[in-house]
């Protein structure tokens, strides 16, 4: 049996994966018998001798794969494509389509999971559909995310009244992993009763005090419209340029350090270690915009960064203001061929 868990929410995922492990362990074994895999540093190969491998005892046997749909390469579509284009797409394919002949015949008591994020070969997940059970994940809409966390609440046994739900979403926004972990502390901190408005501003944080993060992610997703108004709000806020321009260098820093590593054949996991990163969520994040920069590229956005420090401290340039500005367009604009080269 295969399933395929992905999209852009990793904590539904997780969740997903959880009670799927809970099914699977009737006999308290399973753990025994998992088998974990990055495709990044794994092949097809590696996968299918995991697959086939005699469970101990004689119980069933999982075995769970992060990325390989994202290591597959293309997006999916290609409908209009000509017999041409189409087998020079065939040919072009990455080793992992080789799931799609293994799925036909893997052994009945193994179940395979393929975790995924959100960019994916969508041909590759169509032609694996048919011998999988495929749940996508999406992140709430900020609209959505209130009845997001009413639903989480019920999940754990909390209980929240008034406008709790909906002062958590505006204060945390739509990150599952945060808003999970809120909501747990919450109910640690209730010990049964019902938690109203005023615990919530009481022990939750305002997401809106991390709005230079807010910032760096913009400019490093290539946001440029969304960049170039928070920057434009954290100024009228009386927000320091020196200090909005060192959360942006920090963050170039962090994708340089995980651009090298994932060069190097590194994990994710071997990354969160290397920089300190606890939430699942911001390491996807991290390695999402990672994707999007090679390594030239994050060398010109910190030459740049660089360039612009220098700029301001020698007087070349009055305004920092407008150098922080001008930088944040430069930064989230598409990239030149200079740039990626």
């Amino acid at each position: 049996m295969i399933y395929v868990f992905h999209g852009s929410d990793s904590f539904s995922r997780s969740e997903a994966l959880k009670k799927l492990k809970a099914e699977l362990d009737t006999d308290g074994m399973l753990s025994a018998n998992t088998n974990r895999l990055d495709a990044r540093q794994a092949t097809p190969r590696d996968v299918f001798a995991a697959c086939d491998t005699l469970s101990m005892f004689g119980g069933g046997r999982l075995v769970i794969v992060e990325g390989a749909l994202g290591q597959a390469g293309g997006r999916g579509g290609g409908s209009k494509q000509s017999r041409r284009k189409q087998a020079e797409a065939a040919d072009e394919r990455s080793p992992w389509w080789a799931l799609v002949d293994y799925a036909a015949r893997i052994p009945e008591q193994t179940v395979l999971v393929l975790e995924d994020g959100e960019s994916i070969d969508r041909n590759l997940l169509k032609a694996i559909e048919p011998f999988a059970t495929v749940r996508p994940t999406s992140l709430p809409a900020q609209k959505e995310v209130a009845g997001w966390v009413q639903s989480r609440a019920r999940t754990i046994g909390l209980r929240l009244e008034g406008r709790a739900s909906s002062l958590l979403a505006e204060l945390v926004g739509n990150d599952t992993w945060m808003l999970a972990s809120e909501l747990d502390k919450l109910a640690a901190y209730a010990s049964g009763r019902p938690v109203g408005e005023q615990d919530v501003r009481m022990l939750v944080t305002d997401v809106r005090e991390r709005e230079g993060y807010l910032l760096a992610d913009a400019v490093a997703d290539g946001k440029a419209a969304a960049a170039t108004r928070l920057v434009h709000d954290l100024l009228d806020k009386g927000k320091p340029p020196a200090v909005l321009l060192l959360t942006i260098e920090n963050r170039y820093r962090r994708i340089a350090i995980a651009r090298e590593m994932l060069d190097r054949g590194d994990s994710g996991r071997n990354i969160a270690a290397e920089l300190r990163i606890q939430s699942p969520y911001a390491l996807e994040r991290l390695l999402d915009q990672v994707s999007r920069y090679p390594l030239p590229r994050v060398s010109w956005a910190l030459d740049r960064i660089a360039q612009a420090d220098y700029d301001v401290k020698q007087g070349m340039i009055d305004s920092e203001e407008l150098t922080l500005e001008l930088l944040v367009h430069e930064l989230a604009a598409p990239a030149s061929s200079s740039q990626a080269a």
